[in-house]
Parts: structure tokens; C-alpha cells; sequence
């Protein structure tokens, strides 16, 4: 009996060769390009320092900007749930030891900070209100900057390639999980 006239084993041969194909080296390109994705959020490219200290960076100066707001907001508003809403949700942010839970928190408070924005803008007219929208518009430079991070681009074609056949069936098999883009 030859190899070339055994349906059955050419079969299984191939079915293995596949199978090592996909979840061997498809596993080893997933976690090749993990690892290259996070090297640019631990050390950053030749262009940019590192995504995680940079984001901290970002995200501190969101909070205090956040916090000048709330300080603004005091001098000519009554007190109110939205103030004291924002000024939590500002120091969760700057109280949080991890990256991915100080982004949640900051993702709270952009949309606490459009309301005292709007709070604000109906209660202080004039120079009252100038202040208060220095502070705003340097809240949302951050925001700017931290969509606009190469990172962002990066996690984002990675778990683009963990969503598809058979990337996401490989990244099952072997624990990749997606990442998180930062709003990029």
C-alpha cells in the first residue's frame, strides 16, 4: 500500500498540517503582533514616548482641568448634583492605579462634564464664564490626544485581527484577549 493511494491518510495528514497551520503559527503571529502593540504602549516608537506615560499624563491633566471646572463652577452656581458629580468623577480618575480603570472613570466624567458645561454656560455669563471654558476646552485637548495616540490605531488593527476566521478562533485557543484602543 502507498502513501499517495490511502484517501484516509492523506486526509489526516492534511487535516494536521492545517490544523498546525492555523492555531501553530496563526497563534505565533497573533502573539508576535501583541507583543509589538503593547511594546508601543510600554516604550513607545521613535516618534512618541510611551503610550502608558503618556496616558497618565493625559489623563491627570484632564482630571485637574476637570477639577479647575468644578472650581469655576462654585464661584457662580448654586450647589449642584452635576458639580459634585464631576469633582468625584475627577478624583476616581486620579485615584485609580490602572490605566484601563482610570480610562473608565474618565469616560464617566466627559459626560458629566458636558452637563456642568451646559450648567454652567445657562448660570455665568461674560468673564464669569471665560475661565470656566479655558478649563473645558483643555479638558477636551486631552481627549484629543489621547483618540489621537498611534496606539489607538495599532490595538485597534490587533483586535481587528482577533475579530475574524479564524484569528478569533485562535485567540481562544490561546488566551489573547482584545485591547483596549482608548477610545482611538
Amino acid at each position: 500500500m502507498r502513501f499517495s493511494e490511502n484517501r484516509t491518510i492523506a486526509f489526516i495528514v492534511l487535516a494536521v498540517c492545517v490544523l498546525v497551520s492555523v492555531f501553530g503559527l496563526g497563534g505565533m503571529g497573533l502573539a508576535r503582533e501583541r507583543g509589538r502593540v503593547l511594546t508601543v504602549y510600554d516604550r513607545g516608537t521613535d516618534a512618541s514616548l510611551s503610550t502608558r506615560h503618556s496616558m497618565d499624563a493625559y489623563l491627570d491633566a484632564a482630571a485637574e482641568s476637570a477639577q479647575l471646572m468644578v472650581s469655576e463652577a462654585q464661584l457662580h452656581m448654586d450647589a449642584s448634583a452635576t458639580i459634585e458629580t464631576v469633582a468625584q468623577l475627577s478624583e476616581n480618575v486620579a485615584e485609580q492605579a490602572d490605566t484601563n480603570a482610570r480610562y473608565e472613570a474618565y469616560s464617566a466624567l466627559k459626560t458629566a462634564v458636558d452637563k456642568l458645561y451646559n450648567a454652567m454656560y445657562d448660570a455665568a455669563k461674560g468673564d464669569a464664564f471665560t475661565n470656566f471654558k479655558m478649563a473645558y476646552d483643555d479638558f477636551w485637548g486631552y481627549d484629543d490626544m489621547i483618540r489621537h495616540d498611534d496606539y489607538g490605531k495599532l490595538a485597534a488593527g490587533y483586535n481587528s485581527l482577533i475579530s475574524g476566521f479564524p484569528g478569533s478562533i485562535v485567540a481562544g485557543v490561546t488566551g489573547q484577549s482584545a485591547l483596549n484602543t482608548f477610545g482611538g
